[in-house]
């Protein structure tokens, strides 16, 4: 039956009785009114008995478009299925090749979440609309800045950009103060970084709209002059850096954090720039897609990723920050409150200009 209906059946069976009660023998009355009428207070019990909806059973088949590595997540993921009973099936890919799979799937998609590793990647799903909304009380377990301001998507932890060093070769001082000024001549053959990167994207998209596709093209266009090593991803650079390879690289923070923990003897460090896009803060994040087929698991999912197990996970597994309150941040991570993030970031319109970040990039001839 219908809610719609329910509701009318129940306010109809209340005045019948009502009305049944004017002819019949009366009982003593009460405090809710006099003998044959029913009082506000009833109608209103009835009304919100009949519109409570049972909590849903949570359960069955989960499809998650994963971003996030495998290597990163898949414990995780385990534990999820453990405590809940749902068979999560994942799919694996860079979360900008993912996004885009999403927009050709459209209202045929299979998925039911999308964890993505950066909010560009996010920004795409929800600028073409595949996203439902998130319900208030997800989105309040993170600080403002991790959410979509539309409410589609929620940050489930927190990523810098940052710059591996190789402190054999590289000193402090000649560091610049942002991102701009490693297109020095001092930095010729000393660069590495990793174009296909959903976060080097997400950086130049960030670089875009604060500074305007001219200055970042000649940007790109400098550093590609300097004879830059190119790595698939961000690991392979704080390698190369360990190994005495490569004087400088282009990363998120937690690749350099997890080889110290490894190896306290590394000769690797990070360095935290002073502003600007170089040094911005993202949220990895997840979303619900408007066709999911199982939404009590895909919010079930969310949620476990914003509980204590996951956050310490993030924290201490993966060395990411953590975005719900009362977790401790591994003790290698610099405080958050000191990092020179960009302030505002609107990440929706970051994800307008993801197209234009790739095709600057491969116009510098990457």
């Amino acid at each position: 039956m219908k809610k719609q209906s329910v509701v009318l059946f129940s306010l109809l069976v209340l005045v019948f009785i009502g009305c049944a009660g004017q002819d019949g023998e009366q009982g003593p009355p009460g405090e809710a009114g006099p003998p044959g009428e029913v009082s506000q207070e009833n109608i209103d019990s009835a009304v919100e008995a009949a519109l409570a909806e049972p909590e849903a059973e949570v359960g069955g088949t989960l499809v998650v478009y994963s971003g996030r590595k495998e290597s990163l997540v898949s414990d995780l993921i385990a534990e999820f299925e453990s405590k809940f009973g749902v068979d999560v099936e994942v799919r694996y890919a860079k979360s900008a090749a993912l996004a885009g799979t999403l927009e050709l799937e459209g209202a045929i998609s299979p998925a039911d979440v999308f964890f993505s590793q950066d909010p560009v990647s996010l920004g795409v799903v929800a600028k073409a609309g595949l996203f439902d909304k998130l319900p208030a009380d997800i989105l309040d377990n993170v600080p403002t800045w991790a959410i979509d301001k539309n409410s589609f998507w929620v940050g489930t932890s927190g990523r810098s950009r940052s710059l591996v060093i190789d402190t054999r070769d590289v000193s402090d001082a000649e560091m610049p103060s942002d991102i701009y000024g490693l297109a020095d001549e001092k930095f010729r053959n000393r660069l590495g970084l990793a174009p296909t990167n959903s976060s080097f994207i997400a950086m130049i998209a960030c670089m875009i709209e604060s500074d305007g596709e001219e200055k970042v093209l000649d940007w790109l266009t400098a550093i590609n002059g300097l004879g830059y090593t190119e790595y698939p991803k961000n690991s392979p650079q704080v390698a190369a850096a360990d190994a005495g390879e490569l004087d400088i690289g282009m990363i998120n923070h937690y690749y350099t954090l997890r080889v110290v923990a490894e190896n306290g003897d590394s000769p690797v460090k990070n360095v935290y720039l002073d502003g600007g896009c170089g040094a911005m803060v993202m949220p990895a994040g997840a979303g619900i897609l408007a066709t999911c087929q199982n939404k009590p698991a895909a919010l079930a999912f969310i949620e476990f990723l914003h509980s204590t197990s996951a956050q310490e996970h993030f924290t201490n597994s993966v060395y990411e920050f953590p975005l719900a309150a009362g977790v401790t941040p591994n003790v290698l991570l610099p405080d958050i409150d000191s990092l020179n993030s960009p302030s505002n970031l609107n990440w929706s319109a970051l994800s307008l200009w993801q197209e234009k970040a790739v095709e600057l990039i491969a116009q510098a001839g990457f």
